[in-house]
């Protein structure tokens, strides 16, 4: 008589939650060993990914990314900024494909909120130390960067109490997070977090009185990322930013600044981009990227990329599946709604944590199997017992 065999898919899920986990305490770990963690998923699964558009989509958008190299004009950031393309596109990858039940999503979206746990744990630590600090971070961490990751890890939390994950006491939990990650952006300093929070919970109202807010919410955000770099908003001042946080810039901290330097960096070659990660070696003034999705990668990798990488997006959303019930297109427009502060000020494009939780979003029909689907149509089988005379012609 054999004993049970060890089955290495059942640990495929691992390596996707260790990345979940270290993404925002260190994302350079992840960086540096995000490849060795997204093959080793893909191994131990014992199986052919099944592949769809989105990760067609990411993968083609490595190689343009790749091909920028020919004409880039910092071969050395862009052989950095390159590598970490295709990281954070394999992690996507081998994400979508150990996602495959809903106690798999659980336990990623589970790593990744004790990783931002943990952060908020650190950061309130740093917080007592120097009470006298505007801005609290991680060592070797941007400070925005920590802050994004702590406003989606409140999205994540709230993926799971609509998804009625656990019993009273982790649903309690799980409340009293909210206002932990709320506490931890506080000690950031950074504003687009703050906003993003409480966009959100404004939304999350909105939705739960009007319902099917989400397609609205996209078309807002597709709005705001064009007009707002692109409209000439350095014309005024964002007065009622200056105060916050006590932070007297009336610049956007230097964004307003930034932004037509990279609009103009950006018409200079529109289709195919400046290379991957050179835009910070050319900006004569800062030093610094663009700070703002579509002059970042259109800068990066021109409309070509842009247009690659909103293909991809709405491929991921379009799993996520917004249109199969309530709770989905709740929760696919909280991340659009949440995110949206973020791209139009940040850097997000390729942020393994951004691209982890695009992959968790992905599979959300996985994580809501219970939406009830629409009854079939009821057919009668009793037959006439006399032929119906003259429909016949």
């Amino acid at each position: 008589m054999t004993g049970p065999r060890w089955n290495l898919a059942r640990l495929s899920v691992l390596p996707i939650c260790l990345a979940a986990f270290l993404a925002p305490l260190s994302p350079n770990m992840v960086y540096q060993g995000g490849l060795w963690l997204a093959a080793a998923a893909l191994v131990t699964s014992g199986r052919i990914p099944r592949t769809g558009p989105a990760d067609y989509l990411a993968i083609l958008i490595c190689c343009w990314a790749s091909a920028t190299l020919m004409w880039t004009r910092d071969i050395e950031s862009s052989q950095i900024a390159i590598r970490a393309w295709w990281t954070v596109a394999l992690l996507l990858i081998a994400a979508r494909h150990v996602l495959s039940s809903r106690r798999r999503l659980l336990l990623v979206a589970g790593a990744y909120l004790a990783g931002a746990g943990w952060t908020t744990v650190q950061l309130i630590r740093a917080s007592r130390l120097d009470a006298t600090a505007l801005r609290i971070s991680l060592d070797g961490v941007g400070v925005n960067y920590t802050a994004y990751c702590l406003a989606t890890a409140a999205l994540v939390a709230v993926l799971l109490l609509v998804a009625r994950v656990g019993n009273r006491p982790v649903r309690t939990a799980l409340w009293l997070l909210l206002p932990l990650f709320g506490y931890g952006t506080m000690l950031t300093g950074t504003r687009a977090s703050q906003i993003a929070l409480a966009a959100v919970a404004a939304y999350l109202v909105i939705d739960r009185l009007a319902g099917r807010t989400w397609a609205f919410a996209a078309a807002g955000s597709a709005l705001l990322l064009v007009l707002v770099p692109f409209g000439h908003l350095t014309r005024y001042q964002p007065q009622w930013l200056e105060n916050v946080f006590n932070r007297p810039l009336d610049d956007l901290s230097g964004r307003l600044a930034v932004w037509p330097i990279a609009e103009a960096s950006f018409w200079d070659s529109p289709l195919v981009g400046i290379g991957v990660g050179a835009f910070p070696s050319t900006n004569p003034y800062y030093g610094v990227g663009a700070h703002t999705l579509l002059l970042t990668l259109g800068n990066d990798l021109g409309l070509i990329g842009i247009a690659l990488f909103v293909a991809l997006i709405g491929f991921l959303l379009r799993d996520a599946a917004p249109r199969l019930g309530r709770r989905h297109g709740m929760l696919v427009g909280a991340l659009i709604v949440g995110w949206t502060p973020i791209w139009l000020s940040g850097h997000w494009e390729i942020s393994p944590v951004a691209w982890l939780m695009l992959a968790l979003w992905s599979r959300l029909p996985v994580a809501l199997p219970d939406t009830a689907a629409e009854p079939p149509p009821v057919v009668s089988t009793d037959r006439p017992r006399r032929p119906l005379v003259g429909l016949v012609r």
